[in-house]
């Protein structure tokens, strides 16, 4: 966090992503570290992280902006194609982006402009900062050729920014592995892994909680499997649907409690109180994970590359495991046996 700390006394406006919670979450701790330090900060946001962003700053300035509204599909091969096509709705999005910070960091004569994975969130009327764990591209097998390619056209858009900070440790204990410690961009600075929770001591409250996110249909699916499995086994879980609504309804099936959303510091709890973390292999729940100590099973999001390749990487260290989402009705009840028996 040390060029987080080093602004002091400025304006400064803070864009995430909206392509999940992830990107909204892990600002959550650079907004705080600015307030600390005498900055007065602006969020420009849209969608889900618009709202969470509110709820967790009610007192600063927050400007919706145009929504990028990506989808996926309902399996890996076609999520991926799906992805491919939505890339030049990304683009005129991006444009949107270059005239809307601009006029900003105008009407707020703002000194900075921090963007989580938004590239067209940049100005040449202040100092322009990118934030993201993605320096290499991961794609399928068998696009895998163009991985460099693909860096090539990244590189040139973090290159217009003045720079580019990666939330990770720069050493081998790194969370990221390839994506952000194999191909190099001059103006990168690790800062390392962000998050916003703070362990706390409660009682168990859960053996296990399960973390929904993401976009449609996948979310659905996912929830749809747990729903199949959680309540037949012998363990106390919960399942936290990440939907939005006006109602947080909840349901009981056997031993497993089911709710339609929970609040950030909500959250905090539930993965303190229980003994085990189900969730996508996002990289801002794994930074959670890592700072809160909990044990996690992975289950990467089918034809999100970065996701399938983080499960695998991971897997390998201490307290991380991997399951598909097409094996999680043979290989679930019998890793979670292995863990929490």
């Amino acid at each position: 966090m040390n060029r987080v700390s080093d602004i002091r006394n400025q304006i400064v406006i803070i864009s995430p992503l909206d392509w999940g919670l992830g990107h909204a979450t892990r600002c959550i701790p650079i907004i705080k570290e600015l307030q600390k330090n005498g900055n007065t900060c602006i969020i420009a946001s849209s969608g889900r992280s618009h709202e969470l962003l509110k709820q967790e700053f009610p007192e600063l300035i927050h400007e919706q902006i145009p929504e990028y509204n990506i989808s996926y599909s309902t399996n890996a091969v076609s999520t991926f194609f799906k992805l491919l096509i939505q890339i030049p709705k990304a683009l005129i999005t991006k444009n949107t982006e270059g005239h809307l910070a601009n006029e900003l960091v105008q009407k707020y004569n703002a000194t900075y402009l921090i963007a989580d994975n938004r590239f067209g969130m940049h100005s040449k009327l202040c100092k322009s900062v990118y934030i993201t764990h993605q320096i290499r591209i991961r794609l399928p097998l068998i696009f895998r050729w163009l991985e460099y390619p693909f860096h090539l056209a990244n590189k040139s858009i973090i290159r217009r920014f003045d720079e580019c900070w990666i939330p990770d440790y720069k050493g081998s204990k790194n969370l990221s592995g390839i994506l952000s410690h194999s191909w190099r961009i001059p103006n990168c600075y690790y800062i390392g892994p962000l998050s916003g929770r703070n362990a706390i001591e409660c009682d168990t409250q859960f053996d296990i909680v399960a973390i929904l996110s993401g976009p449609e249909p996948q979310r659905g699916i996912f929830e749809t499997k747990l729903r199949e499995i959680l309540p037949h086994l012998p363990y106390k879980s919960c399942i936290i649907r990440g939907v939005v609504a006006h109602k947080n309804n909840s349901t009981k099936i056997g031993n497993c409690k089911i709710q339609t959303f929970a609040t950030n510091d909500e959250i905090t709890k539930l993965i303190c109180g229980s003994r085990l973390v189900i969730s996508r292999a996002g990289y801002s729940s794994i930074m959670d994970y890592e700072k809160l100590g909990c044990k996690a099973i992975l289950v990467p999001t089918p034809g999100q590359s970065e996701q399938v390749y983080l499960s695998h990487y991971l897997e390998h260290k201490e307290r991380y495991w991997r399951v598909t989402q097409r094996k999680m009705s043979e290989k679930l009840p019998v890793v979670l046996e292995e863990i929490l028996n």
